[in-house]
């Protein structure tokens, strides 16, 4: 059996019943149960935050509690909190999500016969608040080649759903301070480091969307971190100058789309 890591970061403004669903989805309610929980304190929380959280360590005694005493961001958060996980497999949940009972059962059966797999996502359900209230499906390309097609141009995991090797991670610089893209610049790193990926079909995960998603959308750090993002995969080869300028003209462009807009262009073009 895989024995494996939960990584996830939590900061003052997350909504306490949101994480509370988030850690009764892996905590309680998996067929399959990880062997460790690591959850960073991204900063000082609320005390509505932390009485969530001392209730799950109350009941679970393989919880992990790491503090930053002040908001470094998920990119960092994670890097600190990856450090502390035990086993080699990790999961990546976020504290505003909640995870489908068989979401580790199914990744777990998956790598079991693909052990050559560095990184493992899967298809998510979108909704608004309550799982009851589907937005949409958010399906991902399924292969390497697929996906390291796709990751020329947009992120090919949704990073909720993931599932990797800490060693493949470490050796590609594990996660770094680059906001909104956090995850996606640590896939081009991997990808250049010869990695192997796949996403499972299937939805595993229920992942809250609402206005705040498309705000986070226009901001104009977002380019500077795709510049960033994009400088990496021109230096490796992995896109041509035309391809790297079509990219920066898309994304500003995005950015700065009316609000309106972009959620049109999520709805009809980004969830197809």
């Amino acid at each position: 059996m895989i024995k494996f890591s939960v990584l996830m970061s939590v900061y003052r403004k997350e909504e306490p019943g949101y994480l509370s669903d988030s850690l009764e989805s892996i905590l309680v309610n998996q067929t399959c149960r990880p062997d460790e929980l690591i959850l960073v304190k991204d900063g000082p929380l609320t005390d509505e935050l932390e009485s969530v959280i001392e209730r799950y360590q109350s009941l679970f005694s393989k919880i992990k509690i790491v503090t930053l005493e002040t908001n470094q961001g998920l990119g960092i958060a994670l890097k600190e909190g990856l450090e502390y996980c035990t086993y080699d497999w990790v999961a990546r949940m976020d504290t505003d999500d909640i995870a489908k009972p068989n979401r580790f059962e199914e990744q777990i059966a998956y790598l079991k016969k693909h052990p050559d797999i560095d990184v493992l996502g899967s298809a998510v359900t979108e909704i608004y608040s309550e799982i009851e209230d589907v937005a949409s499906e958010k399906r991902m390309p399924l292969t390497n080649e697929d996906i390291l097609s796709y990751m020329k141009t947009r992120n090919p995991f949704c990073h909720m759903t993931i599932f990797f090797k800490k060693s493949s991670v470490q050796k590609a610089g594990s996660y770094q301070p680059l906001p909104l893209v956090e995850d996606y610049y640590l896939w081009v790193r991997m990808a250049a480091q010869g990695c192997r990926f796949a996403n499972l079909s299937q939805s595993l995960v229920y992942a809250r969307i609402g206005n705040g998603m498309h705000v986070r959308r226009s901001q104009p750090a977002q380019i500077t971190s795709w510049k960033v993002v994009n400088d990496f995969m021109l230096k490796e080869r992995m896109i041509n100058i035309k391809e790297w300028l079509k990219n920066l003209l898309l994304i500003s462009a995005f950015v700065y789309m009316p609000l309106s807009l972009k959620k049109r262009v999520y709805k009809k073009v980004l969830r197809k």
